[in-house]
């Protein structure tokens, strides 16, 4: 059977989440030639109703008009639909002639040979001596074919015209501008660097055609003296050297080469960082692996560059971090969390919670954490089958303290043959729950990890309360607030400046009991959750785009990282579009500010939210309850502009767009640094 009109096709559609294959093109421009041109004048109508192109990113970022596309970049392109997932192709085309049309020879860069619901990568290729400015690039998306001219098409699909220039940064004469290539190296699949391993930290390169820029996909925190490990692919002898730009001036000088090494063939390359010349805080690194002459920062014929960011931390100014038992570099190592429940009763009071209500509040959190996590992470409940007696009237425990009642079902839950009770390496948290004793309320602890819950006879439900705790029980702090009164920032007074619970928004925070999202530092605990990788460390100027993280899937870019000016305090820009938020602007939440007001054990860092418009809500100084209203229009709204408290960057949001109350919600976010 034909089906010609989408709109009367019903088909069942599975909730699952569909896995994502991606295709791996190729696009190669043969022409030679520069020029200016005018914006291609033909204009293509396709319907868009059913299947549209929902992102497209090069190298990670958002593309954007007047942006400057260099051969080796990695394009990427992610179709969305209404309901169905249709098949549908994928063409790129270029004007290369400014000639208002699409149809002259190698002006398709990419065509997909068979139809995919799913994304699209391709890698972009340029002949050597190519350079445009200010020429269109055409994206369709169509369901049926096109000929090699893009113009005229109205079928079923989606269209985006971009301005762009192509390899128009690189200056093929002197490599003036910022981190420029006066020759790029011809890499490839047989002579590429594979691997990098800095103390430790490691990450996973590939065949990159030359030259990567990981810079916003990969930070690497180091110090003098780190162990750092190479290995290339290559059938030839390799050339190795390592810079970092310590002035930040847009150039690798001489003097800030930390790295040099030899090689025959694949053979993995050793050695330590000399940091002498390097001074403390954001820099860009270039990794440089020669195949056929000395490795230089600039470039050479064959082999492969790739650019990375690293956060250097010299004399002691790491806090000793990794000797800490505590700190940003504690994660929840699994991708799951078992809660194991207990019920306890005594003589004289029974616990009015049901099976079913247990479950049915489980449930709750089950659905929360799949939906922060992006799928990424599961929770399991087991609930012990007896409702174990105190036998003791509950009289007695009220005069007793909290402390007497965490050693008694610690000592009941072990006896029962919970063995691993006190291991706070494994997935398992516990679950307490027993008829309210005195006046204890809801708490939790990450050694051991455990929960104490009390049944005080309210039938609603405490799904949210409990997420909290088990945020605690695996090693989460609450998400404060920073007040410095008429300024975003005091002067470092921890007793007057942090306000407890206070980012009104968060799980952590204020907003517990209605399920409130996860802040992005504090989703990054989780370590399976990958949200470091899709919160880019910002290291050069420009606007980008991010998509709320809060709407249970993923778009794009989730929010952005930013190195303050003194080195130790990281911003973390995010745009929420839920719990209350306001969707006009960013939310800034800081690590490292004070970094060890809770020294714990086994806790990650704590984050303070920033109140971008401070003492709107004065306090009252009479209620300690009152405190985290005034960050409830903290955002920093379209507009408005924030510079760091050290001078290294200013942030302005500038527009909004995409589909509130989706994950297509995004917000575009000038980043100035200093």
């Amino acid at each position: 059977m034909q089906l010609n009109n989408k709109k009367n096709l019903k088909l069942e559609t599975s909730n699952k989440p569909v896995l994502v294959r991606r295709f791996i093109g190729m696009m190669t421009l043969m022409s030679c030639l520069t020029s200016q041109h005018l914006l291609a004048a033909c204009a293509v109508s396709p319907d868009s109703r059913y299947e549209f192109i929902d992102t497209i990113t090069v190298n990670g970022a958002q593309l954007v008009a007047g942006a400057d596309i260099t051969a080796g970049d990695v394009i990427r392109l992610s179709p969305s639909f209404a309901s169905y997932r249709y098949q549908e192709y994928w063409s790129v085309w270029v004007d290369l002639n400014g000639d208002g049309d699409f149809a002259d020879a190698n002006e398709r860069l990419l065509q997909t040979s068979s139809p995919t619901d799913d994304e699209v990568e391709a890698t972009l290729i340029f002949a050597d001596d190519i350079s445009l400015d200010n020429t269109q690039l055409r994206v369709l998306l169509h369901a049926n074919a096109v000929s090699g001219d893009s113009c005229g098409y109205d079928s079923y699909g989606d269209v985006r015209d971009f301005s762009v220039s192509i390899n128009s940064h690189i200056d093929n004469d002197n490599g003036n501008d910022d981190y420029a290539l006066t020759t790029q190296p011809r890499g490839g699949a047989n002579e590429h660097i594979a691997y990098v391993e800095i103390a430790g930290d490691s990450f996973t390169s590939g065949d990159d055609r030359g030259y990567k820029d990981n810079s916003n996909n990969k930070s690497f925190e180091v110090t003098d003296g780190d162990t750092i490990q190479l290995t290339p692919i290559s059938d030839w002898s390799t050339d190795w050297g390592i810079w970092i730009d310590s002035d930040n001036n847009g150039q690798f000088d001489s003097h800030e080469q930390v790295f040099s090494a030899a090689a025959q063939r694949g053979a993995v390359v050793n050695g330590t960082l000399d940091l002498s010349n390097i001074v403390a805080g954001s820099h860009r690194m270039r990794i440089a692996m020669s195949g056929d002459s000395a490795a230089i920062a600039t470039g050479f014929r064959y082999g492969e560059i790739e650019d990375y960011s690293v956060n250097v931390i010299l004399d002691g100014n790491d806090n000793d971090n990794e000797a800490k038992n505590y700190g940003p570099h504690v994660q929840w190592e699994h991708d799951s969390v078992t809660v194991k429940i207990f019920r306890f009763e005594f003589d004289d009071v029974e616990l009015t919670w049901s099976i079913g209500r247990i479950e049915s509040e489980m449930a709750e959190i089950v659905d929360y954490f799949d939906k922060s996590s992006y799928g990424r992470f599961e929770v399991n409940y087991e609930i012990y089958s007896d409702v174990i007696q105190v036998g003791e009237k509950i009289a007695v425990w009220d005069s007793k303290e909290a402390n007497d009642w965490k050693d008694y079902y610690a000592d009941k839950l072990v006896a029962l043959g919970e063995t691993e009770f006190w291991d706070i390496d494994d997935n398992i948290i516990y679950l307490i729950l027993a008829p309210q004793i005195s006046d204890w309320g809801i708490k939790a602890g990450v050694n051991p990890g455990a929960m104490r819950v009390y049944d005080t006879g309210d039938e609603r439900s405490q799904a949210g309360g409990i997420a909290h705790e088990m945020g605690h029980a695996m090693g989460l702090h609450h998400a404060q607030g920073l007040d410095g009164q008429d300024t975003v920032f005091g002067v470092g007074d921890y007793d007057s400046e942090m306000i407890g619970y206070g980012n009104a928004f968060s799980m952590m925070g204020n907003n517990a009991w209605d399920f409130g999202s996860f802040n992005l530092y504090y989703k990054n605990f989780f370590k399976s959750w990958g949200i470091e990788a899709e919160v880019p460390l910002i290291t050069q100027s420009g606007t980008y785009r991010i998509y709320t993280f809060d709407q249970g899937s993923v778009k794009g870019d989730l929010g952005l990282r930013l190195k303050a000016g003194n080195g130790e305090v990281t911003y973390w820009v995010e745009y929420r579009t839920g719990d209350g938020a306001d969707s006009r602007g960013v939310l800034v939440n800081t690590q490292g500010y004070f970094p060890d007001e809770d020294a714990r054990s086994y806790y990650y860092g704590t984050s303070f939210l920033l109140d971008m418009t401070p003492n709107t809500k004065p306090d009252d100084l009479n209620d300690d309850y009152d405190d985290f209203e005034d960050f409830l229009d903290g955002a920093l709204v379209i507009g408005k502009s924030y510079t760091d408290k050290w001078g290294a960057f200013t942030i302005t949001p500038k527009e909004t767009g995409g589909t509130l109350g989706t994950a297509g919600a995004w917000i575009d976010v000038e980043v100035q640094l200093h």
